[in-house]
This record gives C-alpha cells, structure tokens and sequence, in this order.
C-alpha cells in the first residue's frame, strides 16, 4: 500500500511509529498519526491545520504529547517491517486516505493532506475545534477541493477520441460505450431505490448517490456526440433476445443481485473499451467498479440483517448467574415476557460449562422461536448452535467472526462513537450495540455515549441496532424519544423481582412506537 505515499506521507508515518515507540505503546494508533502530521510543519496538512485556526501546542497538549518531534531516518522508503505493528483504526485511516487519493485518478499519489480528510471524520469536534480549528470552514475548503479535483480531464485537442485504424470502428465502439453506461446508470437507480424506499438507510443512500454521480462525471469525459451518435437501438440484435431469467425476479434480493451484477459488468465494458483512447478515464470506471463490489456486500448485508433480526425490539443479556438452574429460570421468564433477542454473556467460568450453559439456552429460545446470540465467543457460538456472535471494540474482526460462524450468522457490534458505526457498517456487521446510554449495573464504562448518540445513530443508519447501557423502565422513554426503536437490557430484567413482568413492561414500551 506505501507504494502510493509521497514521500512527506512516508516520513508521517515513520514519524508516527516512532511517537508509538516513544510513549511505549503495543500499537501504533490514529493519534499517533495526528501529531506525526503536526510535527511535520511544512506538510500539507500540517499547512492546512494552521491555515484554519489550529493552535499546534494546544492540540500537543490536549493529546498529552510532547511537542519536541522525535528524530526519524532521513531515509523516506518505507521500513520492510514497520518499527511496530499498526492498529486496525490507524490501518482503516490509511486505507480510507488511499481510497481518498484515488477516488478520481488511479495514478494519485496518497498525501498527508488526505491523511487528514480520512483523520478528520474520526476525531472531529471533540479534539480539533478545542484546539482552535475552524471545523465548518476546513471542511467547506475541502469539499471545494474535491469537486475542483473530480472535474473530468478533458480529452487532449490533438487526440481524437477514438484513434482506430478503421473509422468505422469509432461507431461501432461508441455503441459499446453508450449501451454499457446507460446499463450501469439504470442498474445503481434500482439499487438506489431499494435502498432509500426499502431499506430506508441514509448512510447507504448517501454512498451509492455519490457513486451515481461520480459515475455521471466519469462519463462526461467520453465524447457526447460520438455515444448518441453511435446509438442504433432498432438495430441493436440484443434487445430482441431475452433469456427465461431476465423476464422474471423470485425476489427483491434477486432484483438487487442482478443490477449489482449489471452496474459491476457495464463498468468492466466501459473500462476496458476507454483503455482504448483514455486511461485516465478508464481508470476512474474501476475505481467505480471496486467501489459496487462493496456497496453490493454492504446493502445485501444490511436486507439480510434486516430480514433476520426482523421485528426483534427487546434483547436480554443473562450470564454470571450461580448455577445452570437459575439461567434457564431466568432465560424462560425473559422470553415469556415478550424477550425475542437473548444473549447469554459470561465470564470466570470454564469453557465446558459456558459450552454447556450455551447449549440449554439455545434449546429454550429455539422453543420460543427467539433468536439467540453468544457474547464475544464465535467459536462456542458455533458448538451451541447460535444465531450469532456479538463482538466489542477489541475483540476479533467481522470478518475473522464470520469465519468461525457462518457466512450467514448475525454478528453483532458494540459502538460507543459515530466513526465505530460506521466502520461497523463497511465490515459488514449484521447488527449494532449503541451505547452505553447511562450507568450500568452489570458493566462498567469509563465513558458515556449518552441520549445524543442515540440521536446520531438513527440519522446514520437503518442497520438494525439496540440502544444499550442502563436502560430500565423508569429511562427507556427517553431512549426511545432519542430515536431508538430497539433496546438491549439485562439488570432490568435479570435483577428484577419479577423479572417476567419487566421484561412485558419493556416490550409494552417498545411495541407502543
């Protein structure tokens, strides 16, 4: 991936490993990154930053870092091993920076300027704008930059565009190119019309627009004249021949799989067919292309996680209870009171009998036809029989769960911030914890997310999730003012006296939306 970084890039990240290294870190994390950028003053970024107010010692001091830049190798080559292993965050960040550079040109060396596009998003209010950052206007400048820089490069005067030996060749192709953009621009409006009247999700909705109208300037790079000119659909011997598949849809699913496919083959014609005349536009068609193949994993994963959590509102966490006896009591009361989510967490107790624990639960919500999920254990999650596995901040991958379970297992996620629910999304997750809203008794946080995440996290996704962190009866009003329509609990209903009654209680609560 370093093979795309400028040089400034390359010492930024050196730079970062070294700060790691300094506060002797097991990782080197996205803050890192921050005052890498800070101590190379004459960066981009670091640019930028002072440009729109940034006051470099006050953001020095609010990341307890030391503002004397620590001494890196002159040499701006990537180390073969870096000095010390890079965080999943900070590895995401750089990532995002990449996809940054190359979103409009395949050639784009990656910057320190979009290192701090991808940073922004993940630190935000809280840290810059303490600092002095003018936020609204860094942003506004930024987004001017990027329009400027997604302006179609326009043919060379002197290139014709199409330079064929037969010129009757130049028709012929346009024909080609103007058939597979109109395919590719009616393929990503059928998925974008599942998605925004279906699904209802406005983060999706917001990506596949920007795609759409990526796609729209991409296009305008190819000769107008030429691909209207070259149009012939009465003479075009395809539309008379249509396959027994194309004529019916089993499914919604089935009409998403088949325009996903269309959008994703129309890039690759129009990819391959523009390498002809202009690579720089070809190249903009599979940058394209690589973003519908993870659009088509993000959207059929969300009508599948919406297919089965379904109409699920209220999940119970159990565990840490003495014996066998007093789970599956309270398991059985959670579910008659309207429970159809339970998720059995333990801790301090030996494998064998969390197995054990697992298996009599699975029996007795496969009964009441609830769904059943395994905190933090994808492999016990599999032996039990489960629905799914539910994974925090630190615990393996969406995609290393997945593994273990299947495919096709609801894997859950704990998010506490905006930018976690969001990476949540891109890795695919079937369902999210939102949260925690207030004070616990069976956990403990260092910090609160509050009423107005619950808040952001209704604007930003349709995914289903739970709010979750010291919801009880006396609280989950508010929670659900907030926006939310799902909530996840345990000492309401664990430690109640009749633990039965609240759980009905909750569901009454939730059902009356």
């Amino acid at each position: 991936m370093f093979d795309a970084f400028t040089p400034g890039a390359l010492r930024a990240v050196r730079r970062a490993e070294t700060r790691a290294l300094l506060r002797q870190a097991q990782a080197v994390e996205p803050l890192d990154l921050i005052t890498a950028l800070l101590d190379e003053s004459e960066s981009q970024a670091a640019t930028l930053l002072g440009k729109f107010g940034l006051d470099p010692q006050a953001l020095y001091a609010l990341l307890e870092q030391d503002p004397d830049a620590p001494e890196i190798a002159t040499d701006d080559s990537p180390s073969p091993e870096p000095q010390l292993p890079h965080a999943t965050d900070l590895k995401t960040l750089l990532q995002d920076a990449a996809s940054i550079a190359h979103a409009f040109d395949r050639s784009r060396m990656v910057t320190t300027e979009e290192m701090l596009v991808a940073l922004l998003p993940a630190f935000g209010e809280p840290l810059f704008r303490p600092a002095g950052l003018d936020l609204s206007a860094l942003r506004k400048h930024l987004e001017e930059e990027a329009k400027r820089q997604s302006t179609p490069i326009p043919l060379d005067d002197d290139i014709p565009p199409l330079e064929l030996v037969d010129p009757g060749e130049s028709i012929e192709i346009g024909r080609v190119l103007d058939a597979s953009a109109n395919r590719a621009r009616e393929g990503l409006r059928v998925v974008e019309d599942y998605v925004r009247f279906v699904l209802e999700d406005p983060a999706l909705t917001r990506r596949l627009k920007e795609v759409r109208h990526r796609f729209a300037e991409a296009v305008q790079g190819l000769d107008p004249e030429l691909l209207i000119g070259a149009r012939d659909t009465r003479g075009d011997v395809g539309t008379h021949i249509m396959t027994a598949s194309e004529s019916t849809r089993e499914n919604p699913r089935a009409v998403l799989t088949a325009n996903f496919k269309r959008t994703a083959e129309a890039l690759r014609t129009l990819e391959e067919y523009t390498k002809l005349f202009n690579s720089w536009i070809a190249g903009r068609f599979e940058v394209l292309r690589y973003d519908v193949y993870t659009l088509e994993k993000l959207t059929m994963t969300a009508a599948a996680a919406k297919r089965s959590i379904g109409d699920s509102k209220l999940m119970v966490l159990v565990g840490g209870l003495p014996t066998l006896g007093d789970l599956t009591w309270i398991v059985g009361e959670a579910l008659a009171g309207g429970a159809d989510v339970i998720q059995l967490r333990e801790k301090g107790i030996d494998d064998r009998e969390w197995l054990r624990r697992a298996r009599e639960v699975r029996i007795l919500t496969a009964q009441a036809k609830a769904r059943f999920i395994v905190n933090d254990r994808p492999d016990l999650a599999r032996l039990a029989g489960a629905d799914g596995v539910h994974l925090g901040q630190d615990d393996i991958t969406v995609r290393d769960a997945r593994r273990i379970v299947s495919p096709t297992s609801l894997v859950g996620v704990s998010t506490h911030e905006p930018a976690q629910v969001e990476k949540a999304i891109l890795d695919a997750a079937s369902y999210l914890g939102v949260g925690p809203v207030f004070s616990s008794e069976t956990k403990d946080f260092d910090n609160f997310a509050g009423l107005s995440f619950i808040s952001q996290a209704a604007e930003l996704t349709s995914l289903p999730w739970f709010a979750i962190g010291g919801i009880n009866e006396t609280n989950i009003d508010e929670v659900i003012e907030a926006g939310a329509t799902r909530v996840a609990v345990s000492a309401a209903v664990t430690r109640a006296e009749v633990p039965r009654k609240a759980a009905a209680t909750l569901r009454a609560r939730l059902e009356s939306l």
